[in-house]
């Protein structure tokens, strides 16, 4: 059995994950059909956590010490412990290679520069999500955000205007390159998804999901990348939870 080790405690369905980083590997797991359980852990309870299975460190603090971060797994039919999303998908590649591979030969530089652009562009969002966020998190999830980022600033409606339409500004950047490889609804194009389409799903489906399915800013954001944000969340949403009696 898999565990995923998930930030929260929040409302948001096991099968979807909490923390957009997480997403990325449950979507992996919906998509080639693995069965897994989700742990959820405090961002205080991260580094005990991790030591305490093996997952190892992702990067490095200002002083040099070892910094451990979500998401990481635990595979006790291998009894491998693996930290980064990008890094467990691999594992999940190599691990379980009768199930579809999301990271092909010669695409992990290409698809780890997208999902980290899409990454960076999908931050400058995070003032239109903050104040959804005391729907769907818990009052001591709230407090431990706010002690990373502190408070969230008050938009007001030209504010957050603006916000979105630098965001959809941003991301419609991405056009271009989608039409010049030829690509269609997923960025390798035909209608077989890689990691760097789960990423963008994992970003986009939080929209979806806070702000409702009838939303205005759902019906805008589905609109992006020449609708290919609505596709791609769409498409991957609909890869279910497999669920074990283990």
């Amino acid at each position: 059995m898999i565990t995923v080790y998930d930030l929260g405690p929040s409302k948001f369905p096991e099968h979807v994950g909490g923390s957009v980083h997480t997403r990325k590997v449950i979507f992996s797991l919906n998509y080639k059909k693995l069965p897994f359980k989700v742990s959820t852990i405090t961002w205080g309870e991260i580094e005990r956590t991790a030591k305490s299975i093996g997952a190892p460190p992702t990067t490095t603090h200002p002083d040099g010490s070892p910094k451990y971060t979500a998401p990481f797994i635990y595979d006790s039919s291998t009894g491998k412990s693996i930290s980064d999303s990008l890094l467990i998908v691999e594992y999940l590649d190599k691990a379980y290679p009768t199930t579809p591979k999301l990271v092909p030969d010669g695409t992990r530089v290409l698809q780890a520069v997208f999902a980290d652009a899409v990454t960076a562009k999908f931050y400058s969002l995070t003032s239109v999500f903050r104040p959804k966020f005391p729907e769907w998190f818990s009052p001591e999830f709230l407090a431990e955000i706010e002690k990373l980022v502190g408070p969230p600033k008050l938009l007001s409606q030209e504010e957050t205007r603006e916000v979105w339409s630098n965001g959809k500004k941003s991301f419609d950047e991405l056009l271009g390159a989608y039409e010049s490889a030829g690509a269609g609804k997923f960025v390798m194009g035909g209608d077989t998804p890689v990691f760097a389409d789960l990423a963008l799903a994992a970003l986009f489906s939080g929209v979806k999901i806070m702000f409702g399915d009838e939303s205005e800013e759902w019906k805008d954001v589905s609109g992006w990348i020449g609708g290919r944000v609505g596709k791609v969340v769409e498409g991957i949403l609909k890869h279910e939870r497999v669920y074990s009696d283990e």
